[in-house]
């Protein structure tokens, strides 16, 4: 019976060590909410430049986040890798977000609900964020 004692105790050390005492949701205790510092917001790129834009052919694998932060519906456009015709994904509501899995370099054009283009992303060699404000 003493013999595992070591063990449980030495579980119950490492398990506090590891956690630093803290609470697994720091908001539940009063504390303020942690914000996912991993997240990668995506840099626009000026619309204008939406001719002649042509993705790399990758085989890596991502996924982008659109969030729509505006007071109207915007739409996201895939820039067609070989062509760079439009092709519609989604239409996302004001205070929405939208997921989308793609591939690193692919283009991606958000338009407002007049179509007027707001803003055209790569999608980095990792999953990110396009915030539309």
């Amino acid at each position: 019976m003493f013999r595992t004692a070591p063990v449980v105790i030495l579980s119950v050390v490492l398990s506090i060590a590891i956690s630093g005492c803290q609470p697994a949701n720091p908001s539940a205790s009063g504390g303020p909410a942690v914000k996912n510092s991993s997240e990668y917001i995506l840099p626009r790129i000026d619309p204008k430049k939406e001719e002649g834009i042509v993705a790399p052919g990758t085989d890596v694998a991502v996924s982008v986040t659109v969030r729509n932060q505006t007071a109207g519906k915007v739409s996201m456009i895939w820039l067609e890798e070989s062509s760079g015709s439009r092709i519609h994904y989604h239409d996302i509501a004001p205070g929405s977000e939208v997921s989308q899995d793609t591939w690193e370099g692919h283009f991606w054009l958000i338009l407002d609900k007049d179509e007027k283009a707001l803003g055209i992303y790569r999608t980095p060699d990792r999953n990110g964020v396009i915030v539309v404000k």
